[in-house]
């Protein structure tokens, strides 16, 4: 086949052109897309040209087909920036705050207790408006010396929210919720362990148990130890139980602290008001001091007298104030309808379909800009809120929605979210951005969560996903990705069969890498590993449908690999005797992805592991497409400032046990002639880099002059580098790497003595 005439040069900066590579005939073909140039939605995608590519068996002339995803310009392939925003989305949606299994654990033969972090919207309220008791001083220096309290108040005193106070302190501490079935007989010895773990709980961290339902089985020793393992880790334990509530031994007086009688609940209605408004508690003050809401409020506290429902009412005042009045009408219907906790009070008062959709897309898209957010949730709007009004046929209207119905702030308090300026990196660079977040960091999850389980709106929402996970944006496909293994945790099969089976075998890769990184979620959990596996392995074996192993490797390398990295190579080495460019590129991908999650564990085995098949015939087109993969999309900033290096010239510089092992990698790849263009263009980039910074000048002109071979102009290794500095210098050559090129040709002059 005859290559296509050359595109158009690309804006300035180094904008890498597309690679040769395996596909699946015995010939390569093109492959790599640009990072750097993101097309809008509706594109089909650009049809890319190659040059003919020198193999050991002489000239192969290739091209692409435009109908093939694969080699379109889509935002993505950047590996430590996937990484980040990998890491980010587990956080941001997934609400993974200690890491894959931890939230999980078995004590004793009880069936596993869940330790979760302490739910926000349970602190915040406490850290913002807790109205201390009178005699909360001598509470406080009662328990300040102690690892292990009992805190014993009559029913609905706030001995919760007193608890969660005393843990506050420090305010940094780290706070995680006990299951009321917790074997506490038992914690003291898994403490030990899991402080010899390689993951264990963050130092002076905080327990909550509340109300334990074998308390009168525990005796006094068990707290004894309790104490001598929470001091080893600098931690406290506080468990809350009523006033009348018998001790099963009498010398576990020693360890309770009696919580004095509370506030009147107007006290505490006021606070949590101010707070839930962001004003001062004298506004809320003389917001209460309205005749009929005071009157109201008085009715609910005589028929529930608990510190709880004065919190609960601030919330449900704050949802239904309309600028300086209370609508009293829904305030009434709905807290005679409402439900006990205080989230699903929050979620159940957000007053239409359209902040709903908000709400949800939040979760989804935490973190992510405003717009993206607003965008994504007028997406699910169209879905659940009914069908196109007005539509005849050629001029189809969307449901109307009134874009005034209210201001950013007003939905910011609504959603108890909030606007961050900070700084995102898209494919032009970093630019400044506005994202939208929810102050809680456990929300965004519990509102999947809730979602899922109390509405029937599952298809509608993976139908709505599936739309954000063909998004140009490789953030938004990787927050949506996130959202997918959230709902998978909750019905793994029904999101398998209606999203991920599908995409796991679609033609365009940004969507094969949706599935695999919403297969790492639910991998993150011990019992669901099989599940995953038990995926992969049918597209693995499937030697019928390429896409699918392509997929199959990238959740070897984003969703298994981090469990078991060895494992994940030898299936990845497996696949690399494919001659398929789509699962090339998957294992390259794998291989950036095991690198990134633990560069000084992995960085060796996987080098290793990756220059093997560089000498192997089976595995020499493979592997030459992955090295050059890796070289060209892992780039760092060193600590400490300086310019961006690639990544693997700043391990071959700073790491000697490495050193070798790439020298003879970039070697063999040069000297092979495979692929001889897309090394051409990778060594390019990396001049590129160092044109910028003289550090990685330096180092790069050394690693080439120390390329293993005969010394002298008549090497062939030798001979190719010449010929890259003359590109480099052309003056054709927009973008010429002048000091580049003669930084390399000194050290090549000094080599060779001349």
């Amino acid at each position: 086949m005859t290559a296509p005439t050359p595109a158009p040069a690309p804006a300035p900066g180094p904008t890498p052109a597309p690679a040769s590579a395996p596909t699946g005939s015995s010939a390569p073909e093109a492959s790599v897309p640009d990072n750097n140039v993101e097309p809008a939605a509706t594109q089909p995608p650009v049809q890319t040209p190659v040059l003919p590519d020198a193999t050991a068996d002489g000239l192969l002339k290739t091209t692409v087909d435009s109908a093939d995803p694969d080699a379109s310009r889509v935002e993505g392939r950047a590996g430590r920036q996937r990484q980040r925003s990998i890491e980010n989305a587990r956080f941001k949606v997934a609400g993974d705050m200690v890491g894959g299994d931890k939230l999980v654990f078995a004590l004793g033969d009880a069936e596993p207790a869940p330790l979760q972090a302490l739910a926000t919207w349970m602190s915040e309220p406490v850290r913002h408006a807790f109205v201390a008791p009178d005699g909360w001083d001598a509470v406080r220096v009662a328990a300040s010396d102690r690892r292990v309290i009992v805190l014993r108040a009559g029913p609905g005193h706030g001995k919760v929210a007193a608890a969660i106070k005393l843990l506050q302190s420090p305010p940094d501490r780290r706070i995680f919720n006990l299951d009321r079935n917790v074997d506490l007989r038992r914690l003291g010895h898994w403490l030990d362990s899991d402080a010899k773990s390689e993951n264990p709980l963050p130092r002076a961290a905080g327990f909550l148990l509340c109300e334990p339902l074998a308390w009168d089985q525990i005796s006094a020793w068990v707290l004894q130890q309790l104490e001598t393992r929470l001091e080893a880790i600098d931690a406290r334990l506080m468990l809350t139980v009523t006033a009348d509530t018998p001790l099963g031994d009498p010398d576990l007086t020693t360890y309770i602290v009696t919580l004095p009688p509370p506030r009147p609940q107007t006290a505490v209605l006021a606070a949590h008001l101010a707070w839930s408004l962001n004003q001062p508690q004298a506004a809320a003050e003389r917001l209460l001091a309205e005749p009929e809401l005071a009157e109201f409020a008085e009715r609910v506290f005589t028929a529930d007298q608990s510190m709880k429902v004065a919190a609960d009412l601030a919330v449900m005042i704050g949802q239904e104030l309309d600028g300086a009045t209370v609508d009293l009408t829904r305030l009434k219907r709905r807290w005679a309808e409402r439900a006990t906790e205080d989230f699903e009070i929050w979620f159940g008062g957000l007053p239409d379909v359209q902040t709903r959709c908000l709400a949800i897309a939040l979760a989804v898209l935490n973190g992510l800009p405003y717009e993206v957010v607003v965008y994504a949730a007028g997406r699910l709007a169209e879905i659940l809120d009914g069908p196109q009004d007005g539509a005849d046929g050629n001029n189809p209207r969307p449901p109307w929605r009134d874009p005034f119905s209210a201001t950013r702030g007003e939905l910011l308090r609504l959603l108890r979210a909030r606007i961050r300026t900070t700084t995102v990196r898209g494919p032009f660079g970093s630019t400044p951005a506005e994202v939208m977040e929810y102050v809680g960091e456990d929300y965004a999850s519990a509102i999947l969560t809730r979602v899922w389980r109390e509405y029937r709106i599952q298809v509608p929402l993976l139908r709505w996903l599936c739309g954000l996970a063909d998004n140009p944006s490789e953030d938004v496909r990787i927050w949506t990705a996130t959202a997918l293994g959230v709902f998978a945790k909750q019905a793994f099969d029904f999101v398998h069969r209606n999203a991920m089976a599908t995409m796991g075998v679609d033609k365009k890769f940004w969507l094969r890498d949706v599935a695999a990184n919403a297969l790492s979620v639910p991998a993150g959990n011990v019992r669901m590993r099989p599940l995953v596996e038990s995926v992969v392995a049918g597209w693995y074996g499937n030697d019928n449908n390429r896409l699918g192993q392509a997929t199959a490797a990238r959740v070897w390398g984003t969703a298994l690999g981090v469990h078991d990295p060895d494992r994940a190579l030898n299936a990845l080495e497996r696949l690399t005797t494919i001659d398929d460019r789509r699962v090339a590129q998957g294992i390259a991908d794998s291989l950036a992805d095991l690198l990134l999650a633990d560069e000084a564990g992995n960085a060796m085995r996987v080098l290793r592991r990756a220059g093997s098949w560089l000498f192997d015939d089976r595995r020499a087109l493979s592997g030459t497409f992955v090295f050059l993969a890796l070289a060209e999309n892992l780039t760092m900033e060193p600590v400490g400032g300086g310019g961006t290096w690639p990544m693997l010239l700043f391990l071959a510089d700073q790491r000697t046990e490495l050193r070798d092992k790439l020298l003879a990698m970039w070697h063999r790849v040069i000297r092979s002639g495979l692929l001889a263009d897309a090394t051409a263009r990778v060594l390019a980039r990396w001049a590129d880099l160092a044109e910028a910074d003289a550090g990685v000048r330096t180092a790069l002109a050394n690693m080439l002059a120390a390329l293993p071979g005969a010394v002298g102009r008549f090497d062939a290794v030798e001979l190719n580098l010449r010929a890259q500095l003359s590109q480099w210098l052309a003056p054709d050559n927009l973008q010429p790497k002048t000091l580049t090129a003669y930084a390399v040709e000194a050290e090549l002059a000094k080599r060779n003595g001349s």
